[in-house]
């Protein structure tokens, strides 16, 4: 009885087995050329057929940034705003910030919008000493829809970086629809 069963569970794994090979779809060799062209069905020269792709190394961040903190809360009667907490950017030493930004994320659709752009003296970038640089904010409140949930996003670039970095992001929190 016991070798029935195992012959049994032998068959139907192997059927199994067969099954979902037969249903994985083909496997294609992987391209030689970076061209999204699609190719032709003309046979090429072997010249044509040598790689052009190259191998591009992740940019790592130069900048990093304390966590970013903020939230919502009515200011008046359909008038929310969002606070942002004081924060802290990380510079490489040797390197000047560039910029640094707050974006609202209104979710769930994910629509984003800068509500604070900051550029620096260019005969005079920050920081002038050190490697940290913690911003005066001309504001800290931005105004928001009642009603809506957003998340804040603090995004930078120094003098060492290539392109802009996301240095910190908030957990999502709604501006509340009416005063209490």
């Amino acid at each position: 009885m016991t070798r029935i069963l195992l012959l049994t569970g032998l068959g139907f794994a192997v059927l199994l087995a067969l099954m979902i090979g037969l249903s994985a779809p083909p496997r294609v060799a992987p391209r030689t050329s970076d061209s999204a062209a699609p190719q032709s069905a003309a046979p090429q020269p072997a010249a044509a057929q040598v790689s052009t792709s190259t191998v591009l190394t992740p940019t790592v961040p130069e900048i990093f940034a304390s966590p970013i903190h903020g939230g919502c809360y009515i200011a008046g009667p359909s008038d929310c705003r969002i606070h942002v907490e004081p924060f802290t950017i990380d510079i490489s030493s040797g390197q000047k910030l560039s910029f640094f930004q707050l974006i609202a994320i209104q979710l769930p659709a994910g629509k984003q919008t800068v509500i604070y752009d900051w550029r620096p003296d260019q005969s005079n970038p920050v920081p002038g000493i050190g490697s940290t640089y913690s911003p005066s904010s001309v504001a800290q409140d931005f105004a928001a829809t009642c009603g809506k949930s957003y998340e804040i996003s603090l995004q930078g670039k120094d003098t060492g970086d290539t392109g802009a970095f996301n240095l910190g992001l908030t957990g999502r929190f709604t501006c509340t629809l009416s005063l209490p």
